[in-house]
């Protein structure tokens, strides 16, 4: 056999490998991810069987995931499974006594403006801030932080997730998911 011959033949056997390596990387990434075995979505002792609708389900994710990053997120930092999942199997839910408690506070602030104050308690509950977080004391109309802008580049991940699910399963997306109560969503296990 020819060297060249051998060394394609090699490249092609190397590259299967690392495909491999690479499913099996990232099924251990979603298995940590959302907190369950391999069975959780596959059948046992045949992977490919897409009998289950978690199967189906987690390939949903994934795409919803390369799209936000490929989209919204793309000049932001890249999120995975985790980010939202952490270990459970659905996402976490911003604990409503967090924003009423906020929103109480502020209800003489706003009571011209009732679903404003819904709003800014949720994002501020959901990401563990205050209102100087965004904006300028002072002047609540000024957009000058970068907190500020960084509300208009995430707000399209509100239009992109809803394109990955049927209205069976639609979920009600909410800063708290990725943020939970911090400033900086964890990309990966801490």
């Amino acid at each position: 056999m020819r060297p060249f011959a051998i060394a394609i033949i090699v490249l092609a056997v190397s590259t299967n490998a690392a495909a491999q390596g690479d499913v099996q990387a990232r099924m251990r990434a979603w298995s940590a991810a959302l907190g369950v075995e391999c069975t959780h979505c596959h059948a046992a002792e045949s992977w490919t069987d897409a009998s289950k609708p978690a199967f189906e389900f987690a390939q949903r994710m994934s795409r919803m995931v390369a799209a936000l990053n490929a989209g919204p997120l793309r000049d932001v930092e890249a999120i995975a499974c985790w980010t939202c999942h952490r270990g459970r199997t659905r996402p976490a839910r911003l604990p409503r006594p967090l924003w009423e408690g906020i929103q109480s506070a502020h209800a003489a602030d706003f009571a011209a403006k009732p679903d404003r104050a819904l709003a800014m308690s949720v994002y501020a509950a959901s990401l563990g801030v205050d209102c100087s977080h965004c904006h300028e004391a002072g002047d609540w109309t000024a957009a000058t932080k970068p907190a500020h802008a960084m509300v208009e580049k995430m707000l399209p991940i509100f239009d992109e997730i809803p394109k990955h699910f049927d209205k069976s399963r639609m979920p009600q997306t909410q800063c708290y998911m990725c943020h939970q109560g911090k400033v900086k969503p964890e990309r990966q296990p801490q």
